[in-house]
């Protein structure tokens, strides 16, 4: 077999072993600016501010959109999307709506980190699929 062939796999073995391992890795995201900003959010909706509400969602969608273009989070992406919706549910008066919105991202925020599971496996190492677990 001839040298360059040889390489050549092994280059291509090692790139995707570390695309592989790059894959793999969790995502932490840092959701202290933006919980602040829901604060002053909830607060605003509780004295009924549509402009001092509006500033914060509009800061708050600045935030998410900045830690959105660093990596791409699913959880960043729901959050983002409720303060939008929390923006025009405030703009027409609808602070309760507004407020239920704020707290289900604020949930949203706070929930831990879980570890990523591979190949449909669960926590216990079994697999449950159709057959139930094996």
């Amino acid at each position: 077999m001839n040298f360059k062939h040889i390489l050549a796999a092994l280059m291509l073995s090692l790139f995707s072993m570390s695309a592989v391992h790059a894959a793999g890795q969790p995502i932490h995201e840092d959701f202290t600016t933006l919980l602040g900003l829901s604060d002053k959010m909830l607060e605003a909706a509780k004295a009924k501010d549509v402009t001092a509400f509006t500033t914060a969602a509009s800061e708050a969608s600045d935030v998410a959109k900045d830690q959105g273009n660093k990596g791409n989070s699913p959880r960043l992406q729901r959050v983002s999307t409720a303060f939008k919706k929390a923006k025009k549910a405030a703009k027409t008066g609808k602070f309760e709506e507004a407020t239920t919105i704020i707290d289900a991202a604020v949930l949203e925020m706070k929930k831990p980190d879980v570890k990523p599971t591979f190949g449909g496996t669960t926590e216990g190492g079994g697999r449950k699929g159709v057959f139930g677990e094996f």
